[in-house]
């Protein structure tokens, strides 16, 4: 392969690449308004106390979840578990977008890799009555930290 044969495939690889990433901000957005109930890990930034996280709930249901909790796993970059949370974010209201933003951990976000909902072991509606939240569950991450499911 000759340069100008090389440059144009750096080029294409680079053009495509960037195609992708543009359309993650998409992809997002569709899973917003496609989900019943959504998390989606927004950002992650380092301060003095630790590792700061900014969530975005979308509660898509008809239910207010007046009680919602989230199991929350953390492994650290090479895959071990690191620390496990319980967060209560109700109420969740219906048909609204919730940002929270909270103490992920106590040391820098480079040292979390990956943040797994375990489970939501408290899900209820305005009636007191328990809702199965983890099928209805989606979740994404617009960070450089993986959330999953």
């Amino acid at each position: 392969m000759n340069a100008q044969q090389s440059a144009a495939r750096s080029c294409g690889a680079s053009f495509l690449i960037a195609m992708l990433l543009g359309l993650l901000p998409a992809a997002a957005a569709r899973a917003q308004e496609n989900t019943a109930l959504g998390i989606e890990l927004n950002k992650l930034e380092s301060t003095e106390e630790g590792c700061r996280a900014v969530f975005v709930f979308y509660n898509n249901t008809e239910h207010e979840l007046n009680r919602f909790r989230i199991d929350l796993i953390l492994f650290d970059p090479q895959g071990i578990y690191d620390k496990q949370l319980l967060v209560d974010m109700a109420p969740l209201y219906p048909h609204k977008k919730t940002v929270a933003s909270f103490l992920l951990a106590d040391k820098p976000c480079a040292e979390v890799g990956s943040i797994l909902v375990n489970d939501l072991p408290w899900c209820e509606d305005g009636a007191g009555s328990e809702l199965e939240c983890v099928g209805m569950l989606d979740v994404w991450s617009l960070a450089d930290v993986p959330l999953q499911k």
